[in-house]
This record gives C-alpha cells, sequence and structure tokens, in this order.
C-alpha cells in the first residue's frame, strides 16, 4: 500500500495522507484480531478499505509523455512483486510445516497454488458456497491485486475525453453484476441462464467484477486534490456535512467487507460511506498535524508502512497467538497483543528491512545505481 501510495519521486510526504492510511491498517488489525469495539469497528469498516483507494486516487499521477506499458510496470513492480513474493514465501513455509516435516513432500498445495493466482479468499460472496482460496494467512494479499487492476483500468481511461463517461459505465457494470441473478437473464435462454447463475455472487479472479466500482474511490481522491480542496476539511461546515452523510449512510448501509463482495445494503451507500468516512479521516490526520506534530510523526510511520503490515500481520498474528496460548493470557490480552505488537514490529521492519537491504546490496553490487525511490 505504502510503495502503491506514495508522492512522485522527489516530493514531500503528506503526514494527514499518512495518518489516513495509519487509521485504514489500524481498523484492518483490530477486524483480523476479531476484536469488537462497538461503534469503533462499526464506523471504522464503513472506511478502511475505501481509504486506500481514495488516497492512491489523490497521488494519482499519469504524465501525458508518459507510455502506459511503462507506467503499468512500474505499478506491477510497486504491487504484484510484493503479492507474489510474499504469497510464495508463505506457500513455501506451509509446504515445509505441513507437508515436508510431516513426510509427505508430494503434497504441493494445489489449492493453495490456485488460489495464489486466483486472488480472492473465496470463491462465492455467498456464506453457503465459501470455496476459500487464500488458505496461507495471505487473504489479506486480494487488495494488491485489486489494487494493482483499479490502477490498469483507471490509467486506461484517464486520458480519455470521455473518461467520467466511461467510470460510470464501468461502475455500473460492476452494479449490474453484483445484484443480478439467474432471472435477470432468463430471456437470453440458456446461456443467459447460466452467465446469470453463476454471476449470482461469484467472486470474480482478482477482483475483476469490482475494480469499476473500486475506480470511483480512485476519482474521489484525484478530484479532491484537482479541485484543490484540502483547505475545506479545515472548516466546521465542511466537516459537519461529512459527519452527517457520513453516519447517515453508513447506518443505512450497514456493515461491507469488500474482500468477499459484501457492499452493505447499497453499492451506492457504501460509496458515500467510504468517501466521506476516507475525507473525515483525512481532516483528523490535519488536526493532529497541527496541534501534535510529534505525534504525528509517529503515526505517520505506520501510515509509511501499510504495505509491510498488510502482508505480513496474519502471519505475526500466528506467533503471538501460540505464545498467549502457552502463557495462558486472556483473549482480550491476546486480542490487544495481536494488534500493538503487529503494529511496533512490522512498523519497525518496513522502516529497517529496506535500508539493511541497500546497505547489502551496495556491498555486493558497488557499481550499481542507487535504488529509486517508490
Amino acid at each position: 500500500m505504502n510503495a502503491s501510495l506514495e508522492k512522485d519521486k522527489g516530493k514531500k510526504r503528506l503526514s494527514w495522507l499518512d495518518f489516513g492510511k495509519a487509521a485504514g491498517i489500524l481498523v484492518v488489525l483490530l477486524v483480523h484480531a476479531e476484536c469488537s469495539l462497538g461503534p469503533l469497528t462499526f464506523y471504522g469498516g464503513m472506511f478502511y478499505m475505501p481509504v486506500f483507494f481514495v488516497a492512491a486516487g489523490y497521488t494519482f499521477r499519469f504524465q501525458k509523455e508518459e507510455c502506459y506499458g511503462d507506467w503499468l510496470k512500474k505499478k506491477a513492480k510497486r504491487l504484484l512483486v510484493p503479492y507474489f513474493g510474499v504469497s510464495a514465501f508463505l506457500w513455501l513455509f506451509f509446504w515445509v510445516k505441513d507437508s515436508l516435516l510431516a513426510g509427505n513432500p508430494g503434497d504441493l498445495k494445489w489449492w493453495s497454488i490456485l488460489g495464489i493466482f486466483y486472488s480472492r479468499n473465496q470463491m462465492y460472496a455467498n456464506a453457503s458456497k465459501p470455496l476459500v482460496l487464500l488458505d496461507m494467512l495471505n487473504a489479506p494479499l486480494w487488495f494488491l491485486t485489486a489494487m494493482f487492476l483499479t490502477y490498469a483500468w483507471y490509467g486506461l481511461i484517464s486520458r480519455s475525453k470521455r473518461k467520467y463517461v466511461f467510470l460510470l459505465l464501468g461502475a455500473a457494470g460492476s452494479i449490474v453484476w453484483h445484484y443480478s441473478g439467474g432471472g435477470t437473464f432468463f430471456f437470453l435462454g440458456g446461456i443467459g441462464s447460466m452467465i446469470g447463475y453463476y454471476s449470482q455472487g461469484c467472486l470474480l479472479p482478482w477482483s475483476l467484477e469490482a475494480v469499476p466500482y473500486f475506480a470511483c474511490y480512485f476519482a474521489a481522491g484525484e478530484w479532491f486534490r484537482q479541485q484543490k480542496k484540502e483547505k475545506m476539511l479545515g472548516e466546521l461546515w465542511c466537516l459537519g456535512m461529512l459527519t452527517v452523510v457520513f453516519l447517515i449512510s453508513a447506518m443505512l448501509n450497514g456493515s461491507m467487507n469488500l474482500s468477499n463482495g459484501n457492499y452493505g445494503h447499497s453499492m451506492l451507500l457504501g460509496l458515500a460511506a467510504g468517501i466521506s468516512g476516507s475525507f473525515l479521516v483525512f481532516g483528523a490526520g490535519m488536526f493532529l498535524e497541527r496541534k501534535a506534530p510529534a505525534v504525528m510523526g509517529v503515526v505517520s510511520l505506520v501510515g509509511q508502512n501499510t504495505l509491510t503490515i498488510l502482508c505480513f500481520h496474519m502471519f505475526l498474528f500466528m506467533f503471538i497467538k501460540t505464545g498467549a496460548s502457552v502463557l495462558g493470557l486472556s483473549a482480550a490480552v491476546t486480542k490487544a497483543l495481536l494488534v500493538l505488537l503487529s503494529l511496533v514490529i512490522l512498523t519497525a521492519a518496513g522502516c529497517m528491512v529496506p535500508k539493511i537491504f541497500s546497505q547489502f546490496r551496495s556491498r555486493i553490487f558497488p557499481f550499481s545505481s542507487k535504488n529509486r525511490s517508490v
């Protein structure tokens, strides 16, 4: 996340944007640690994934002279390399743990490999057809392929004069796919019925059916930057309006989980809650940046390392749970440790590992050029 959402080379990071990402990843940890904190987890669930798409839209840059293919390769390097790298590490770890050490090296975990390439936690949104695919503590990684395809789609339409027409058509396609059932296509005969059956609750690989919908969050973030509306987040009337929109849309829509195609009662209300919630969090970040810059410096560090936290927190959870079980800690204490230790350990790892790798590479390849900022 942090790699894909960063500003262009040489430009100063925006602490309030990092704050938004830190808030998002905190809710991710709370949800995955199964912490039930009432309004905090409910309302946090409205924006904790949309905020990353809105932030990506805010930092979106695609220069006119830039080749689409070259631009997309950069996004692949920043998102797909971590996705497949971490997935390969987790597959190897669990193959050694569950197969090799168990005396069954021929068990190559083919279902898990399929899950890596399909990149969805489950095949169907319908709970009666779970077909779990990402079964190696790699479920959160679905976000990286979804973000990559959202970049690909938004970059493709961004230079068109009919950009917003394509954006709306794509979003309409996502909505139709989500709500369509077999009965919708009965007039098309057998083929239509088959399409309707499989589209009902089917989650396509790499979040294909949802990517145009996610692009709407992108568009909101880009519009916010282009119209230079940042100062509005410091005005009470704007914050009040955003709060009203957020609370009403969140209460009407109910809980969301974008990873498995759960948009609540309405995809449009989900958009309203996700966008307004993201801007409110950014506004809170701006306030904290002015009033408590020292605190903001620590929080922004978390926001700069959300990629590391996203990729490895479930893996780290496994070890923390084992240690808590050995020590006989209560469930509440264990959940608190899952969140706090993940934030501290993985933020520190995200800060230190690149520096160590850079020093190691400079010693092995002293004549290579220095790594570019990502």
